[in-house]
């Protein structure tokens, strides 16, 4: 058997030594650049998705009120609730689009 392996060795490690001397890590820079490159391109979309989550939130809010609205003037029972449950997803985009940016800027 491990003749075998052997014999498989020595047919297959010319054919794969090209392939693992091009697979050099090139240092910790190159990782350094890549990640700063990475970084820079996400920092190009942090402004329009932040302005889309504002978007997003104002239509919330809006949709939010208005159902609030509604459901008190029928006297529904579970108008506070409802309202906590739509401020609390407006003030959910908020706080997540303020973390969004102070991680990309």
């Amino acid at each position: 058997m491990k003749h075998l392996q052997k014999k498989h060795l020595q047919v297959f490690a010319p054919a794969l030594f090209p392939m693992l001397v091009t697979i050099q890590p090139r240092g910790i820079e190159a990782g350094a650049s890549a990640l700063d490159d990475l970084t820079a391109g996400l920092q190009d979309y942090i402004d329009p998705v932040t302005t889309v989550i504002y978007i997003i939130a104002i239509i919330l809010g809006l949709v939010g009120a208005f159902r609030v609205y509604v459901s008190w003037q029928q006297g529904k029972d579970n108008v506070m609730q409802s309202a906590a449950g739509w401020f609390g997803s407006c003030l959910f985009l908020l706080i997540a689009n303020t973390v969004l940016r102070a991680m990309f800027i």
